[in-house]
């Protein structure tokens, strides 16, 4: 998954020195799944003898992109929705998003048969929907 960065947000103290940077991030596998998120960078995150004041956009970006996989497991899924055609379900929308330390982000995903090998679709519950996001967030997120 390519991810974007769509904003960068400052938090300067009273002696002009930057305390945290919001990076927002947005993601999105076509058809299956959207990423949008507010990944929060302190200065615990960077190397020893750096500060957020010496790193580029860029830099930021790459900090907070390396966090993102570290929450993904962590989603509250929130809601899930079947859609439905010709009074049979054709496929499932869940929502799943996390507010943690400072950083905020929502997961959609669009799941279909596919994504469940060993029951009908109409049959999905709540863990199995949430095994099939699992299973997508960690092929667009491996971790090493």
């Amino acid at each position: 998954m390519d991810l974007l960065n769509t904003s960068i947000s400052y938090s300067i103290d009273g002696a002009g020195n930057t305390t945290s940077v919001i990076a927002g991030i947005r993601g999105e596998v076509e058809n299956r799944l959207t990423v949008t998120a507010n990944i929060t960078v302190y200065p615990e995150d960077l190397a020893e003898g750096s500060t957020l004041d010496d790193l580029s956009k860029r830099e930021l970006f790459t900090l907070a992109t390396a966090k993102l996989p570290d929450f993904l497991p962590h989603l509250t899924y929130t809601n899930y929705q079947f859609f439905v055609q010709n009074d049979a379900p054709v496929r499932v929308t869940a929502y799943s998003n996390l507010s943690n330390t400072g950083s905020y982000i929502t997961v959609n995903s669009t799941l279909d048969q596919s994504d469940f090998t060993d029951k009908p679709i109409g049959s999905v519950g709540y863990e199995d929907v949430k095994a099939a996001v699992k299973t997508i967030l960690n092929k667009e997120f491996p971790t090493s």
